[in-house]
């Protein structure tokens, strides 16, 4: 893929392509998830046909904040709703009718090509990777209420502490109150950022600027194409600053401000491109997994969450939940990769120099809570594929931190 080629008219083609095929492989489909290969998103099939019901109101329990006519306008008729099943899902109703839709990099989470308005994140029951991703209640109202915390934050912050940082909103949960499949729920995601922005742009997630094209071996990884674009002579300072800058600016404004730890791994962090190709804005999507800590929240006189407390679950602390997702989700599983592939392509850098600038950004942010973390990292103490259940447990790996 090259960003020269990019169809800024229709910024859904790329963002479509982005998330299906640049990607790492990780090896054969079904021997890391549960759900039928044909719904991998690095599949040949061209979409996925996804079944809907129609649901009364008075059936659900309705999560909102903030959705947009337009999203309302394609889910909603009169007092119906449309209840979208993942077609992996064992189902026990004939469905009212059916979205073409692209799978996302998660799987269960659809971009909907007929309104191109909308992401809907499903209730599927099936193992992918290390977890079960059913989709219940609770889930569902975290993931409305996070939404709502991090809009008021974005509503109130002056504009050059949020410049450079967005959200995919999540303003819509839907869950069944009754029967079979009482406590089920839908998430329905906006396709465009919040706050804005007056030109066009396209949305990438991070996982798409540091894998290799599949389809295009020649061309080079979009992070390297970047960097040639806008700083040939200098392209470390221009990865560390334009690339990893505002994935760790998110974290420390997150946390500053909301006591949020965010989870900006490859997947969930999206780079906002406009057309004179640069990142504009880090774009945070996918808010059911954030952990909150209650002292901050507590300090800056705001409510606490039911759920996702750090530090209060069995099988792990504060201070190694703080490095999972720091270390973990952040360092590991997107800065290791971005910074593998800058260095495979300027060889004039060692790995080692390149973490150590990363670091230094970090450790230079003003305000930022070095505190928080212990003196080593943390990790899961079961592998992935011998994880049972969605309960973790965090061992301390007594190494040294990469990234801060």
């Amino acid at each position: 893929m090259k960003l020269e080629n990019v169809n800024f008219n229709k910024p859904n083609e790329a963002s479509v392509y982005g998330e299906r095929h640049l990607n790492d492989v990780k090896g054969e489909f079904s021997k890391y998830s549960e759900v039928n290969p044909k719904y991998d998103p690095q599949s040949k099939t061209s979409h996925i046909d996804v079944p809907f019901i129609f649901l009364e109101s008075k059936d659900l329990t309705i999560f909102e904040s903030k959705p947009t006519p337009e999203l309302l306008a394609a889910i909603k008729k009169d007092e119906q709703y449309k209840f979208f099943w993942h077609p992996d899902t064992e189902r026990v109703f004939s469905p009212d009718g059916f979205n073409k839709m692209q799978p996302t990099s998660s799987t269960r989470t659809l971009f909907d090509e007929d309104s191109g308005v909308f992401y809907a994140k499903l209730d599927l029951d099936k193992k992918h990777f290390r977890f079960v991703r059913r989709l219940k209640r609770d889930s569902v109202e975290h993931s409305i209420l996070i939404n709502e915390d991090i809009l008021k934050m974005l509503e109130s912050a002056d504009e050059e502490s949020i410049e450079r940082f967005g959200i995919l909103p999540e303003s819509l949960g839907l869950v069944i109150n009754s029967g079979k499949h009482t406590d089920s729920g839908v998430i329905f995601r906006e396709s465009k950022p919040f706050p804005p922005l007056q030109e066009k742009t396209v949305v990438l997630p991070y996982h798409s600027l540091y894998a290799e094209d599949p389809n295009a071996p020649n061309d080079k990884p979009l992070l390297v194409e970047l960097c040639m674009i806008h700083s040939p002579k200098d392209p470390l300072g221009y990865f560390v600053e334009n690339i990893i800058g505002p994935i760790q600016d998110a974290w420390v404004l997150l946390l500053n401000n909301r006591g949020l730890l965010s989870e900006l791994h490859g997947q969930n962090a999206l780079a906002e491109i406009g057309e004179d190709l640069n990142i504009k804005r880090l774009i945070q999507r996918d808010f059911q997994g954030i952990y909150s800590d209650s002292t901050i929240r507590s300090e800056q006189d705001l409510k606490a969450f039911k759920k996702h407390i750090v530090g209060s679950e069995s099988g792990t602390t504060k201070k190694s939940q703080y490095s999972h997702v720091f270390d973990g989700m952040i360092g590991r599983y997107l800065f290791s990769r971005l910074a593998t592939t800058f260095c495979k392509y300027f060889t004039t850098y060692s790995y080692e120099n390149v973490c150590k600038e990363i670091k230094l950004r970090f450790l230079s942010i003003q305000g930022n809570k070095l505190d928080v973390f212990p003196e080593t990292t943390y990790r899961f103490s079961t592998p992935a594929e011998k994880q049972r259940g969605n309960e973790v447990e965090l061992k301390d790996t007594k190494l040294p931190p990469e990234f801060r």
